[in-house]
């Protein structure tokens, strides 16, 4: 009598052809790049917040609130504004590009 045990990349392996078959993506990212997250500031004070809105609604609203509290209580110079083409995707290279050569730190909100 023959025995088989399927391993986790088999299972792997036929989810994924069954997704595909359905025509369903998998939006998981499945990348072996590990990334660390940045260092703390020590203060806001003087330092330029990137808003980085993602298109969904009342996020605009959630993020213009924010740069106020920021100006108003932590004494950030006045926030630089930028918009990435769709929630669903993450930002372009440009976007984060331009985001690193202008800002200290990057805040991004989710609306609805």
């Amino acid at each position: 009598m023959q025995t088989f045990t399927s391993t986790s990349d088999d299972r792997k392996a036929l989810a994924a052809k069954r997704l595909a078959e359905l025509g369903i993506v998998d939006p998981t990212d499945h990348s072996s790049k590990t990334l660390a997250a940045a260092l703390r500031l020590e203060s806001l004070a003087g330092k330029r917040p990137g808003l980085l809105d993602n298109r969904k609604g009342n996020g605009d609203r959630l993020l213009d609130r924010i740069g106020h509290l920021l100006v108003d209580r932590y004494g950030t110079l006045e926030p630089y504004r930028t918009t990435k083409f769709i929630y669903a995707r993450r930002a372009s290279e440009e976007i984060i590009d331009d985001l690193v050569a202008r800002c200290d730190f990057v805040v991004t909100a989710v609306g609805d």
